[in-house]
Formats: structure tokens, sequence, C-alpha cells
């Protein structure tokens, strides 16, 4: 399956969830994320056809003392997403990083991820450099956003 090249999307993900994650990717092929942005993600549905969409991730709600750096740092496929069951993801466990077993969350929907990557430390991309789709100039961010955005595809 080919790669849109149209449009991205710039999503924050809790970084204690990112090794874990990381991991359950690995070992099963894709890791689903929870997610309350259930109309960006239908928007995405539609504009995506039958590609896949790059997905860049910066980690959200580090320890508490540290800031958070405004850096897109992981990357990964975008595949497809899910409506939840009662907030809960309604696939199979294995699918879920195993840091989020213990959580009780009240997702709207589950977006999935393969080839999910760290990305080495020259490739961090400053958010600054991401542009909205509906967007003339770059994000002038003074704080990250604290759900998923639709940008443009930034090479």
């Amino acid at each position: 399956m080919s790669i849109t090249k149209e449009f991205a999307i710039l999503a924050p993900v809790p970084s204690v969830h990112l090794a874990s994650a990381m991991e359950t990717c690995d070992r099963e092929g894709q890791v689903a994320f929870g997610s309350n942005a259930w109309e960006l993600f239908r928007q995405v549905e539609q504009m995506k056809k039958s590609y896949l969409v790059e997905v860049f991730i910066y980690p959200s709600l580090v320890d508490s003392g540290k800031p958070i750096d405004m850096k897109a740092s992981w990357h990964g496929l975008y595949l497809d997403h899910v409506p939840s069951r009662r907030g809960r993801y309604p696939g199979d466990k294995r699918f879920r990083p195993e840091s989020t077993l213990s959580e009780k969350p009240t997702w709207a929907i589950f977006w999935d991820v393969c080839e999910l990557t760290e990305l080495s430390e020259e490739e961090h991309i400053p958010l600054s450099k991401f542009r909205g789709t509906d967007k003339k100039s770059d994000y002038a961010l003074r704080t990250a956003p604290n759900s998923p955005i639709i940008v443009q595809y930034p090479f």
C-alpha cells in the first residue's frame, strides 16, 4: 500500500506509553492508541482513500518538572481507527501498549499505527515546522497541541 504525500498526522502520545508501544508494534505488527478526536480521524479516513498516512508523534505528559520537548521524535504509519466500546479498545488487547492495560480510559476511538519507530536526534522535527492543512504558515507554537492535528506533508 502506498503512502500519501498530501497530508500527515501530528499527534501527542504520553511519553510513558511510547517505549511500550514500540515493543507492542514490533511484536504484533501494529499498536492502538486512544483518542477523543473522533471527528479528526473520520476526516482522515475520508482524505486518505486507500493510502497509508504518515504520523509524526511527540511525547506528551512527560515527568513533572521536565518541559515537553517541542519536537516530533517518533514516526509511524496510520492504518485506520475503530470506535471504542464503552471507552475501551474493542479489539484484541495485544494491540494496546502494555503500559496502558491498567488505565481506566474513556476514549472515543482507537487509532492503529504500524512501523512505529523512534527518530534519531538528528531526525527530530520541531513542532513549529508543521503547518495545518488549512494554514498558510507554519505553526508558531508556544505550547504543544493536546490532541492530534492534520498537517501538510512536511517534506
